[in-house]
């Protein structure tokens, strides 16, 4: 493996022999059949990816993926069954919680017993005990046996103690899943700490939202296949997508008899709309199509800047392949970590869907106020949807279709600034009774 790569992968697979009975294992084992009693089942089947040193890398994938067969080989728990796996530095993984936890030592003895594991004598742990502890924040129950612990207690002194014993890389496996929102701001932001300091990291988790945030790459696996391994933007974006399509076929028949509809202007005259691009992840239909994405000012221009505190009009323009009813078009603004600002659709807005005929061509406009948001350049996504809010069919969305700049002359402290109006009171120290 080269200086610049933490971890090196190649065409790792991972094989299990399936028994129908318990007692298959056996006759084969010992040679009673001459013929196999196992069917061959691959958790990892052809696994290869790189993550260079002070990295951070995402895996994703939904449950059984393989994901956690995969860090449980990065780690030496499991050996591939062919394929090269190599990791270069000192590792530190937070896999399960409990892991490596004696249940009946008390939570410093597991601490040292973690670290005696990581190759760490116990004076160069002592060094380290006070941050754990402080970062931990469990108080005296440090000195009970972790078996007495809360589930968020073990994820506080698991994820102190591996992030905590300086590690060349940091492997992370839903772990912060059960602790609470403190404690998960806190830990985020010891990963940029640790990201700041060069520690590679690998981070696996269902929250996209996170992934998107923390990780310059991601590797997404699907049933121990390697759907992809490239850009953040890119692989979660591909990873939305199909989750929505999923999510269409348990929506598909679904009828709102109830729903109300919008009552649209036919426009006559003769009109020319800027044709729209995209990024390749998207989901397409053949039933409505996505012609026109835009943005104007108070004016009517067509911008691609917004002042805070103007108006401004997002439109969104929909051929009809069919007939459609129950129509939901939208857009949604998102950082340049792929975290949602704010949409605006139809549904939302008004309570309402929209219908139309085959032929048609029809534009929603969505006019706002731009409120106090951070300067900076943003993405901006359209949809059209079937259905309502709670219950409908993702049709078509359509990932960067224009690149909006927000200008912002204040201070730009976070991503939304709230005016207030300000006073102040003065008293003397001794009218005064704090209980």
């Amino acid at each position: 493996m080269d200086n610049i790569n933490s971890i090196h992968t190649e065409d790792i697979k991972k094989k299990y022999n399936l028994y129908a009975r318990p007692q298959d294992r056996f006759r084969e084992a010992v040679g009673i059949s001459r013929k196999s009693l196992h069917t061959d089942f691959y958790a990892l089947n052809g696994i290869s990816f790189e993550v260079a040193k002070g990295e951070t890398v995402g895996i994703i994938g939904t449950n059984g993926s393989g994901k956690s067969t995969l860090l449980k080989i990065l780690t030496g728990v499991l050996k591939p069954t062919t394929g090269v796996a190599h990791v270069e530095g000192r590792v530190s993984a937070l896999l399960e919680l409990g892991a490596g936890f004696n249940q009946e030592y008390t939570g410093i003895e597991n601490i040292y017993l973690n670290g005696r594991m990581m190759g760490y004598t116990r004076k160069e742990m002592e060094k380290r005990v006070s941050s754990i502890i402080e970062f931990a924040e469990i108080g005296d129950f440090i000195h009970q046996p972790v078996k007495t612990y809360s589930s968020g207690m073990f994820a506080r002194l698991a994820f102190a103690v591996a992030i905590n014993v300086e590690p060349d890389i940091l492997i992370v496996d839903e772990a912060l899943s059960v602790g609470d929102i403190f404690f998960q701001n806190k830990c985020f932001r010891k990963f940029k700490e640790l990201k700041d300091k060069g520690v590679t990291i690998l981070f696996v988790s269902h929250d996209i939202s996170s992934v998107r945030q923390m990780c310059s790459r991601v590797l997404w696996i699907d049933k121990g296949i390697q759907k992809i391994f490239a850009q953040s933007d890119l692989v979660c974006d591909m990873y939305m997508d199909t989750k929505r399509q999923d999510m269409n076929q348990g929506n598909m028949g679904i009828s709102h008899k109830e729903s109300q509809y919008l009552t649209g202007t036919v426009i006559e005259q003769q009109v020319a709309f800027p044709k729209i691009q995209w990024k390749n992840s998207s989901i397409v239909s053949d039933k409505v199509r996505i012609e026109s994405m835009f943005l104007t000012d108070s004016a009517g221009g067509i911008v691609e800047s917004m002042h805070i505190e103007e108006r401004y009009a997002f439109h969104v323009v929909v051929r009809l392949m069919e007939d459609m009813d129950e129509l939901i078009m939208g857009i949604v603004v998102e950082n340049n970590k792929g975290i949602p600002l704010y949409d605006f659709n139809n549904y939302i807005n008004s309570g309402k869907v929209i219908e139309g005929k085959k032929g048609q061509i029809i534009e929603v406009i969505f006019s706002f106020w731009l409120p106090r948001i951070m300067k900076g350049v943003y993405l901006v996504a359209a949809a059209v949807a079937q259905g309502t809010q709670n219950e409908h069919v993702m049709l078509s969305w359509l990932h960067g279709v224009q690149q909006i700049e927000i200008i912002n002359p204040g201070y730009n402290s976070s991503y939304i600034e709230i005016q207030a109006d300000v006073k102040h009171n003065v008293y003397e120290a001794g009218n005064v009774e704090i209980v």
